[in-house]
């Protein structure tokens, strides 16, 4: 069993941050990876509601691996609606987008937060 399947196999047993039923294997999908670090994205299958969640995975010294999901973000789509299903509050591609940005940021926050007009430092 490779790291990602191993990651979804644990992240079964957590419960959906709306309905409470567990995630299905098929509906865990591994965004990207920074070393511990897992970026996942959770669709539940009973109410449709997707997520997305920084996953960690911690080990103690003689003790097996284990996967922390923290806190799963759901925000709603705008209408106040109790009705309206929930949306993840960061997307699938903004996650995708931040990771391929840190991939190439050269850690400049002067230059990034630069007002154009502005002069140098």
């Amino acid at each position: 069993m490779d790291g990602a399947d191993w990651l979804r196999t644990q992240l079964t047993s957590f419960g959906c941050a709306s309905c409470g039923r567990p995630y299905r294997p098929d509906r865990i999908r591994i965004l990207a990876q920074r070393e511990e670090l897992f970026f996942v994205d959770l669709g539940c299958e009973a109410c449709g509601t997707q997520a997305v969640a920084v996953v960690t995975i911690q080990a103690e010294d003689g003790e097996a691996p284990r996967a922390d999901a923290g806190d799963i973000e759901l925000a709603r789509t705008g209408r106040e609606d109790a009705d309206e299903p929930l949306r993840p509050a960061v997307s699938p591609d903004e996650v995708l987008e931040m990771h391929e940005f840190l991939a190439a940021f050269d850690g400049d926050f002067d230059r990034l937060f630069r007002t154009p007009g502005s002069p140098s430092s």
